[in-house]
């Protein structure tokens, strides 16, 4: 089965590392067939940015999003510019509700995760507020393992934000379980 994911944000919220994250995870640690695009604007931080993972059972034989079964906003300009490229009846959309306040009636399978929130008030540092959200999408959907993502970020980020990262995941998947992070 092909799962197709598309992350946006602006440059600096990590959206990128989400992508690849979430690709190591379903590749590298659930032998699953991975491809992971990204695309950000000519500014490093502020501009806006995306990702692409495509995850299959099978040989992918086209790498970039046809159609995502996930769209996720990490601001509400990325919000703006990408949910008209989602089929808003049936695939889940995820926002970071922090900074994405605006979303017609017409998306139906919505998750309101307060990832910067979150990231800020419980953790202190905002930049984790993508592991948070990742996290969420993971605890939401089962697309690959909790224990496949810490890996991930043990295995890609730098010893000294390893840890924090991984309390990202826990706050997450406690703030999901405790409310469930979904709203219609």
């Amino acid at each position: 089965m092909r799962t197709e994911l598309k992350l946006a944000g602006f440059g600096g919220q990590g959206v990128i590392l989400m992508g690849v994250l979430m690709a190591q995870a379903a590749g590298y640690h659930e032998g699953k067939e991975v491809a992971q695009t990204q695309s950000y604007g000519p500014e490093a931080r502020g501009g806006a940015c995306r990702a692409e993972v495509v995850i299959s059972d099978e040989q992918i034989d086209y790498t970039k999003t046809l159609d995502p079964d996930i769209f996720v906003a990490m601001s509400q300009p990325a919000f703006d510019k990408y949910i008209e490229g989602i089929d808003t009846d049936t695939a889940s959309v995820f926002v970071d509700e922090t900074l994405v306040t605006e979303i017609p009636a017409t998306v139906k399978n919505l998750h309101r995760i307060p990832a910067t929130k979150l990231a800020e008030e419980k953790l202190s540092n905002k930049l984790v507020a993508n592991t948070i959200m990742l996290a969420a999408l993971i605890s939401a959907t089962k697309l690959v393992s909790i224990d496949a993502l810490k890996s991930a970020i043990t295995q890609n980020l730098p010893a000294k934000i390893q840890a924090v990262n991984i309390e990202a995941v826990d706050l997450a998947l406690a703030h999901c379980n405790g409310q469930g992070g979904r709203d219609r």
